[in-house]
């Protein structure tokens, strides 16, 4: 790797950072959709040439509600990439957005709750027997 390709991942790495961000503060505070409740921006991974940025995105709710929000997401793309632009001077070009649901919050609350329902109080295990 040339010092010229370890600039390149920087900018790239405080890129995704700074775009992770933007985005973030946008489905917080200027989104005012009601599909969109609780949505987190876990992830943002733009394309070496910057043309794309993927984005993985969390939020509650059952698989339906889930599915809701991405097709939400995905639908207002243009939107976002407008805010992006205004916010990122810095950028010619604001990367095409892609969205996708990451499970494993959601995976986690299920398996936190199945944890939960196996400790029964008068077992001798969660008594510590």
């Amino acid at each position: 790797m040339t010092p010229r390709d370890s600039t390149r991942g920087h900018r790239r790495e405080r890129l995704n950072e700074q775009l992770r961000q933007e985005l973030a503060l946008a489905l917080a505070h200027d989104v005012k959709d009601p599909r969109l409740n609780l949505v987190s921006v876990l992830e943002v991974e733009c394309a070496p040439d910057l043309s794309e940025a993927k984005v993985r995105v969390s939020t509650l709710g059952d698989k339906a509600e889930r599915q809701r929000t991405l097709r939400a997401l995905r639908g207002m793309t243009g939107f976002l990439r407008h805010l992006l632009g205004e916010r990122l001077e810095n950028l010619r070009r604001v990367p095409r957005l892609e969205f996708s649901l990451d499970e494993s919050i959601a995976r986690g609350t299920r398996v936190t709750a199945l944890l939960r329902s196996l400790e029964s109080p008068g077992s001798g295990r969660a008594q510590g027997e």
